[in-house]
């Protein structure tokens, strides 16, 4: 048996954010990940970071921006494209080396005071009297298991949210303890370099919507330096419609580089949740950060920034819980708090795209596109739920002739945002005011969900 005040479960951003901000609070944090050291913070995935985390990081905790050979590339626009149009948002950030990068934050964790506990598995929580009280491992050399008792456990495990998902529902009522196929993304990405010319994507991320991925799912180039691309291809688990590593190939040699033009360094396929965050992500002794409380943005899949983020909420109120010498389900509820502010609300607002573009389909993407029926402020302000006003309003009616569906699909995005935004605004300060708000979160949802 082994006893620390604050437990992690996962060496990812999350879970290496969460441990490093605890240990910095003056908690004792125990950091366990299946992987071996060497292997933390090595990760399959786009590799894109938005500067807006990096620099949250940097203010709360001192870490330091990545760089050298952290950054592949650095990204100055978001670029949404079809066949014919292409969608250009101006926003700063990184293609990430996630490696050197995670192993940096692992180290600087373990400066702070953190134990971390390499190839070890979780198992299972220990509850006892509707509290959590820490997680029973496994260590993956001897075989052995054995319990880890902590006065605070965060499960940052990951889509398969191994410890949250083991936790009695009948003592933790207020959680969810499953996820639905329809919110669950699959994906496959290789990083390729080029043998000849360099590629046109330096400093860009494109998302690239085609007819012959399901939709909406889209074909991803993200840069990573000269002659480097990270390529891949997403899309929801269901209904599954066709090949992923097949469609891959066929886009990618079509559109961009012909077999035998470029070597492949590394490839892989991954699961990611994409849909709007956990609205509840704690209970008494739990909270739980990143892909295993949904903090996904459900249209753009970068889980990176917000588990930064989320870790960072997560560990500052275990320490201040460790603290005041009370681990109560109302203790840790700023997190909540805390999470809806940052991110919450956005990502439920992207909810609401992403529901658009099952409905409107590719060639609907395309006609916004290709007829500038919104430019960039207007995009930005529908994701915002803002009214646009009458003579903007007719003016998108005007050139939406005669495709008033995707109208039609426009004013619900700007309805359903200022309704959660509204609601956001009287997110409860504590849960016992949570499932009343929860039932209307519930029942707004269910309706964008069936656009």
């Amino acid at each position: 048996m082994v006893e620390t005040e604050v437990l992690v479960v996962g060496g990812g951003p999350a879970g290496v954010i969460s441990a490093l901000a605890a240990a910095k609070l003056g908690s004792k944090v125990i950091l366990i990940d299946a992987k071996p050291y060497e292997a933390i913070g090595k990760k399959t995935c786009g590799d894109a970071l938005n500067l807006a985390p990096a620099t949250f990081l940097e203010e709360k905790l001192g870490i330091e921006k990545p760089s050298g050979d952290e950054v592949a590339d650095n990204v100055e626009h978001l670029i949404f494209k079809t066949g014919k149009a292409e969608f250009p948002i101006q926003g700063d950030g990184y293609v990430l080396n996630r490696h050197p990068y995670g192993q940096r934050l692992l180290k600087t964790a373990e400066e702070y005071g953190v134990e971390v506990r390499p190839e070890t598995k979780a198992k299972r929580a220990i509850v006892d009297e509707g509290v959590v009280k820490g997680v029973v491992v496994e260590d993956k050399n001897t075989k052995e298991t054995y319990e880890i008792y902590a006065r605070i456990s965060i499960d940052c495990s990951g889509r398969n949210f191994q410890i949250r998902r083991t936790l009695p529902p009948d003592d933790f009522p207020l959680l969810e303890y499953s996820m639905e196929k329809r919110d669950v993304a699959v994906s496959y990405r290789e990083i390729i370099r080029l043998k000849e010319e360099d590629h046109p994507y330096q400093n860009k991320i494109f998302l690239i919507y085609r007819e012959e991925i399901p939709e909406p799912g889209y074909f991803w180039v993200f840069t990573k330096g000269p002659k480097r691309l990270n390529v891949g291809i997403g899309w929801f688990l269901e209904p599954r419609l066709k090949g992923m590593k097949e469609c891959f190939q066929e886009v990618l040699h079509k559109y961009y580089y012909s077999p035998g033009s470029y070597e492949v360094e590394d490839k892989g396929g991954y699961t990611i949740p994409t849909r709007y965050p956990l609205t509840n992500a704690v209970a008494s002794g739990f909270l739980t950060a990143g892909d295993a409380a949904f903090h996904v943005n459900p249209l753009s899949a970068e889980g990176h920034g917000p588990a930064l983020t989320a870790g960072y909420y997560a560990g500052k109120a275990a320490a201040e819980a460790i603290e005041a010498n009370d681990v109560s389900e109302q203790k840790l509820w700023q997190y909540n708090v805390n999470v809806m502010k940052h991110f919450g609300l956005s990502h439920t607002k992207v909810q609401l795209f992403t529901a658009a573009l099952r409905h409107i389909r590719v060639k609907g993407v395309e006609f916004l596109l290709r007829r500038k029926i919104l430019n960039q402020d207007q995009f930005i302000d529908l994701h915002a739920g803002k009214e646009l006003g009458f003579f903007a309003t007719l003016k998108i009616a005007i050139k939406a002739f005669p495709r008033y569906g995707i109208l039609f699909q426009l004013s619900k995005i700007v309805k359903g945002a200022q309704f959660f935004e509204e609601l956001f605004a009287n997110y409860p300060d504590n849960p016992h005011d949570y499932p009343a708000w929860q039932a209307q979160f519930d029942a707004k949802m269910k309706q964008v969900r069936k656009l």
